[in-house]
């Protein structure tokens, strides 16, 4: 669709999700593991991944209670935040350790791969929603915030 130029990186949009809607231990948990396989499958430098995601998972936690995130606005705002942090943080790494620059593929990569995914963000979210309350047996009291 894009001409490989462009990936929809799921995992993330599943991550910032986790942030907001499972326990600590949960979405801790399924942020490693996914930044994990992330690491084993883009052979990157080793932890890249893993450490991003935690790190979003956490700053996805931290900013949940403060705020109204069911908001579409919100969240595509807050995804694209997230995803321009994720990116930014892989070029720096990729920099210090390697010596390779990146910042070329700022404006033709990394920010349209950005704006993609956070556009297409809520309807994650909904089918995220949709899949957690099947899991959960059907309640989905349990699941949003009062």
């Amino acid at each position: 669709m894009f001409f490989g130029k462009i990936s929809l990186e799921i995992s993330l949009l599943l991550v910032i999700y986790a942030g907001f809607h499972l326990k600590v231990i949960k979405g801790f948990i399924l942020s490693f593991l996914l930044g994990f396989f992330l690491d084993c499958i883009a052979g990157s430098i080793s932890g890249l991944f893993t450490f991003i995601y935690t790190f979003l998972f956490f700053i996805s936690k931290f900013v949940y209670p403060r705020i109204y995130p069911e908001k579409k606005s919100f969240i595509v705002i807050f995804t694209l935040i997230c995803a321009l942090l994720e990116q930014l943080l892989v070029i720096l790494f990729n920099e210090l350790i390697y010596g390779v620059n990146l910042f070329q593929h700022i404006l033709r990569i990394f920010l349209p791969q950005a704006l993609v995914i956070s556009v297409l963000s809520p309807v994650f979210f909904n089918i995220f929603f949709r899949l957690e309350v099947l899991l959960n047996g059907g309640d989905a009291r349990s699941i949003r915030r009062t």
